[in-house]
Order: C-alpha cells, then sequence, then structure tokens
C-alpha cells in the first residue's frame, strides 16, 4: 500500500458500509467510514491512529476489497491535505455540525454537540462527528444521517 495512494470505497465496501455486512465491523467499519476517495493511506492511517494498527487496518480493507485505489502517487486534486486545518475552519465545522445535530435530534443533541465543540483537533472532530452520525441514524434513519454527514464532509478542509 502507497502511502500516498487515494482510496474510494468500493461497491462491496459501500454495501457494507448501507447494509453492515461482508461481516465489517468495529474498528474495520470506522476505518472504512473515513474512506471517502479525496484522503490518502497516510492520512487515513494518520486519522485512525487512536484504532491502533491503523495501517494494517487499512490493508485488510483493501485486501478483502471494501477499498480501492483512486490515484497513486501524488494526491489527487481537491484531496485533504494531512496538515490541520486552520482554527477557524475547524471552529467553522464545529458549528456547523452542532447546528446540524440540534436540528436533527433538538435536545438529545445536547452531549453530542458538547462533545463537537470539545474537540481540539481534526481527528477529533472526526470521531465525535462519528458517533453523532450514529445517533442520528439510529433515531432519525439512513437517509437522514447521510445528509447529516454529506454536507459535514462537503465542508472538510481540502488542499
Amino acid at each position: 500500500m502507497e502511502a500516498q495512494a487515494v482510496y474510494r470505497k468500493s461497491d462491496k465496501g459501500a454495501e457494507a458500509i448501507a447494509t453492515r455486512g461482508h461481516g465489517v465491523g468495529g474498528k474495520l467499519r470506522m476505518l472504512l467510514i473515513l474512506v471517502d476517495g479525496k484522503k490518502n493511506a497516510e492520512e487515513l492511517v494518520r486519522l485512525a491512529a487512536g484504532m491502533g494498527e491503523s495501517a494494517q487496518l487499512l490493508q485488510t480493507l483493501e485486501d478483502q476489497g471494501l477499498i480501492e485505489a483512486v490515484s497513486t502517487g501524488a494526491a489527487a486534486p481537491g484531496s485533504a491535505t494531512p496538515s490541520m486545518p486552520a482554527g477557524g475552519d475547524l471552529g467553522k465545522l464545529k458549528s456547523l455540525a452542532t447546528r446540524l445535530l440540534i436540528e436533527q435530534l433538538g435536545p438529545l443533541a445536547d452531549e453530542l454537540a458538547m462533545r463537537l465543540e470539545a474537540s481540539k483537533d481534526l481527528p477529533q472532530f472526526v470521531e465525535a462527528v462519528k458517533r453523532a452520525y450514529a445517533v442520528v441514524r439510529d433515531v432519525k434513519g439512513q437517509a437522514t444521517a447521510d445528509r447529516f454527514g454529506a454536507e459535514i464532509e462537503a465542508q472538510m478542509p481540502s488542499a
């Protein structure tokens, strides 16, 4: 696996997320959610560092045909950069995610909104968004959760 290769979910990977199928659970599922066709392998490994053995997990996703390389070598145009976003960018992301979460969950959003606002860096923010996504999915359904996630992902910092 090349560090600068950009990966996306394969059809099998997208199906595994949508149906919770193909035996993908736990850490593999969390890492598969992060794969978006914009981040390179190095960044995915860094974002998933808290899971432990993130490089091996990413290799497992590729070996199982759940992800595929979009490009290798230099990062694709528009791919997210490994560096942290400027404080203002992360602040805007936090505000957006908190607003969307409150719109969807009302008072149920309080604890999740506090976690979003308390995130100190992009990896912490991503973890908080994943938790929020799961709660929105459980309360409002998959389609609403997908819209929630897509709106946030569209505003993520890019090169």
